[in-house]
């Protein structure tokens, strides 16, 4: 590792970049592993861990100048295609599409059901070289269209107790380039800013790419040569881009004929969170899913070599009413229902995968207790949080409010005080009215106009969840 790092140091200076070096002196990320108890059968997840190590400085310089150079794809995108990029990077992007997919009130009987797919080799089968080569394109095309030359991270000491730096970057003119010194270091504050033009990125990013190391217990130290570098904190950058180049590509292709646009079209309502991908309504995608198939006319997305597998999660249906449709993504479980006017509706609910069988003999502390260390700002914003990311992906009110007690149950388990914490319940639901607006002017239906009294009855054990109920909401005129 040590021989391999000091000619990795020696490519950058030669490249004109001598301010940033890979530290030798640090150990290399080391290996765990956890379990997937959630899979059937269960199965094992590999992880690249590492506070600092040896990439550590550079892997966060090349973090902030994706981070950066992901706005202006992400600029490039709407520009050229006239939608977002399908990267998100919470589940409130899936609810905007699911508005979206509602306020079309397509037929049921022409409507596909919702699918997720998982890349299974993301992080092991893509050569560095066909990685480098992707992300190269990707940003000289970004560069190109933000009509910018060059990169310069702002690099500011440390200001909290966990001493780690802070990171900045943007895109510089021509002219701004010009006028700019490859690095620069103020001696009052020790704010240092290290410009890049984008050959010196692209090497820099190459070095990166290709000088992970990973301990293995005490007995081995191996080399990652294929897949997204572990470990560091550019990864999920990285994967990102990555992906949203080819989904770039594909959705630039001309669309010539009609049966084109109805393709592409089909892919408007399509969202990725890292190596998950969702489509809602869209027939086409498994003939479309790899770069190798062809449809229409049209080339297909990803690498082969990615392996994108379609998800199933037959316990789930089994849950749920016959004529409906269940596709769990992020941590939101999507229903696809039909209304009684014979329209598609897809109806949301909390999805945990943490509440399944094999977990019952399991303790599981999702929140920390009233005695904990931690500041008490910091333990009453718990409900707070957890509220509104409830208000957010929930759209059945039942399952609010089974959740919103189950949620009061495990607080209170942890310490905390039921009163306080239905108190701060109604309070915030007086201060966001629009959250179940519908629900609540039912005035025939007395439990809805009253979350909290619902609650309460769950928290007494006088209502229970029936997963195969059909929601309220179906019977409403509106649609959110």
């Amino acid at each position: 590792m040590h021989a391999a790092l000091t000619q990795q140091n020696t490519t950058l200076a030669q490249a004109g970049i001598s301010q940033l070096q890979y530290d030798v002196t640090k150990d290399a990320a080391y290996y765990a592993i956890t379990m997937k108890m959630h899979k059937t059968p269960p199965g094992l997840r590999f992880l690249a861990c590492s506070h600092a190590c040896p990439v550590t400085a550079i892997s966060d310089v090349v973090t902030a100048s994706l981070r950066t150079l992901a706005d202006a794809f992400r600029d490039m995108w709407r520009d050229r295609i006239g939608t977002d990029p399908w990267f998100c990077l919470h589940s409130g992007a899936v609810m905007d599409s699911v508005y979206a997919f509602n306020a079309q009130q397509l037929p049921r009987s022409s409507v596909t059901a919702p699918q997720a797919f998982d890349f299974a080799r993301l992080y092991t089968n893509i050569p560095h070289a066909e990685l480098a080569d992707t992300m190269a394109s990707l940003i000289t095309a970004t560069l190109a269209h933000a009509q910018r030359v060059a990169i310069a991270v702002t690099v500011t000491p440390p200001k909290t107790p966990d001493g780690r730096r802070k990171y900045d970057a943007t895109l510089l003119t021509s002219d701004a380039a010009h006028n700019a010194p490859a690095y620069r270091r103020d001696p009052m504050t020790d704010v240092a800013v290290h410009t890049f033009t984008r050959d010196q990125f692209l090497v820099l990013f190459r070095s990166l790419v290709c000088s992970t190391f990973i301990r293995f217990g005490t007995f081995a130290l191996v080399r990652q040569t294929c897949g997204i570098p572990m470990g560091i904190s550019a990864a999920p950058f990285i994967a990102n881009l990555f992906l949203a180049w080819f989904e770039y590509r594909f959705l630039t292709q001309p669309a010539a004929t009609a049966q084109r646009q109805r393709v592409l079209h089909a892919f408007d309502l399509t969202k990725r969170y890292l190596d998950d991908l969702l489509a809602l309504n869209n027939p086409f995608i498994t003939r479309l899913l790899s770069v190798d198939q062809r449809y229409a006319g049209l080339h297909g997305l990803y690498p082969a070599s990615l392996q994108v597998e379609a998800q199933s999660h037959p316990h789930l249906q089994a849950q749920l009413a016959a004529g409906t449709a269940a596709m769990p993504f992020l941590d939101i479980l999507l229903i696809l229902r039909t209304t009684p006017a014979g329209h598609a509706r897809i109806t949301t609910r909390l999805y945990d995968k943490r509440v399944q069988p094999v977990f019952d003999g399991v303790r599981l502390s999702r929140f920390i207790g009233t005695d904990s260390n931690v500041n008490e700002a910091s333990k009453r914003n718990i409900f707070t949080g957890q509220f509104h990311r409830l208000r957010r992906v929930v759209t059945e009110v039942e399952n609010f409010a089974f959740e919103t007690a189950n949620l009061i149950t495990a607080l209170t388990r942890m310490g905390y005080r039921r009163p306080r914490l239905l108190g701060d319940l109604q309070r915030m639901l007086q201060r966001t009215p629009e959250a179940y607006y519908v629900q609540r002017r039912q005035r025939h239906r007395p439990e809805y106009a009253d979350l909290v009294g619902l609650t309460r009855q769950y928290l007494a054990g006088r209502r229970h969840f029936d997963s195969t109920a059909s929601p309220v909401e179906l019977a409403q005129s509106h649609y959110w």
